[in-house]
């Protein structure tokens, strides 16, 4: 289950926001009188096609812009009106940012990268080093620690990411499409932790252009040139978990039926496994087969020898001589056909036991 909703008091708040780029002789309106709120504990999705504003509604809002016309307030603050050194405070105290290029520095470890909030917030290194540690662990990556970004997947960078953005306990996590560059099924594990951090208090506003994504959220925001145009209630919010078990139940499925464990859809049925006999004591006047290569008691009625593994399917037969046939340098057994080598004394195909005179040859084995 999604996270509570903590206050009826909004903990972001955007009223009548314009964004106004020159360009030359010309405007570019990027936002038009865009209002919302949003309240502690809430998972809000921005959601517009490309150039709708949603990216630039979202700069405004993590102070890395600031609107033409209008008031942006956290935490009761109007952040539209404070110098660039009162902004990058709020950016490092108060805010989390999730990338969809990740924004990683590929020269450093994932931990070094975790850390560089908590080095801005002047934490000293063994601190930083723990938290670091901490955050990563909470994101699953506790094996990748002293890994770069080279070395891990797409999937595992962006929880890098997330893990940069939760390190400081920030009031709220911005998301700049989060899953845009991943697979489908890293984003759904993005996903998982995104409601899992929504789950333990954390506030959540994330821009996509999917609205499968969207769905994760408990709320929905549609823009459109630059405008608010829809407003939606996610009443049942998908569960990412519960896909990501679901996609590896698959894929666990299909790979049990790549390597024939499992029937698949219109193939053929699966070879049964077939648990192995327990001994059983031989009836009264029967005697376990003895191998006649290597003298081996076996079970009562095996197939083949657990010892030397000759077939024992015909064991009578070994116990007698049988005609054997000289063909191009091979020896056939006349009981079964097979061929065997010259040398042989025993046939592979039946066990028949082959001392006796070639056919036709007078010659003994």
């Amino acid at each position: 289950m999604l996270g509570q909703i903590q206050s009826e008091f909004p903990v972001l708040m955007v009223q009548e926001a314009c964004k106004v780029y020159k360009m030359g002789d010309s405007e570019v309106h990027a936002l038009k009188g865009v209002s919302l709120s949003v309240r502690p504990g809430e998972f809000l999705a921005i959601m517009g096609t490309s150039g709708s504003g949603k990216s630039t509604l979202l700069q405004i809002v993590g102070c890395l812009d600031r609107p033409s016309s209008g008031r942006v307030f956290i935490e009761g603050q109007d952040v539209a009106v404070l110098s660039d050194t009162d902004l990058s405070s709020i950016r490092n105290k108060k805010l989390g940012f999730i990338f969809q290029a990740f924004n990683l520095m590929p020269q450093e470890t994932a931990a070094n990268n975790v850390e560089v909030p908590l080095q801005y917030a002047g934490i000293g290194r063994r601190e930083r080093r723990r938290l670091s540690i901490e955050a990563l662990t909470a994101v699953g990556l506790a094996d990748r620690v002293d890994h770069r970004p080279a070395e891990l997947s797409g999937g595992q960078r962006q929880r890098v990411a997330i893990a940069r953005a939760i390190v400081n306990k920030p009031l709220i996590i911005l998301a700049d499409e989060p899953t845009g560059a991943l697979d489908s099924k890293s984003g759904i594990d993005v996903m998982a932790i995104l409601q899992q951090l929504n789950e333990q208090g954390r506030t959540i506003i994330m821009v996509t252009h999917d609205p499968s994504i969207a769905r994760h959220a408990h709320r929905i925001v549609k823009l459109s040139d630059g405008m608010k145009v829809e407003e939606e209630n996610v009443e049942a919010p998908k569960q990412a978990r519960k896909y990501v078990k679901e996609i590896m139940k698959s894929q666990l499925h299909a790979e049990r039926a790549a390597a024939g464990l499992m029937a698949t859809p219109g193939g053929p049925a699966p070879r049964p496994r077939v648990a192995p006999s327990p001994p059983v004591a031989p009836p009264v006047g029967e005697e376990a087969p003895v191998c006649p290569r290597c003298n081996i008691d076996n079970r009562l009625r095996s197939r083949y020898c657990r010892g030397c593994g000759f077939p024992l399917e015909q064991t009578d037969m070994g116990m007698r001589n049988v005609r054997a046939r000289l063909v191009g340098g091979r020896v056939r057994c006349e009981a079964c056909g097979f061929e065997n080598r010259s040398v042989a004394k025993y046939c592979v195909g039946c066990g028949a036991l082959m001392d006796s005179a070639y056919s036709g040859t007078g010659q003994g084995l």
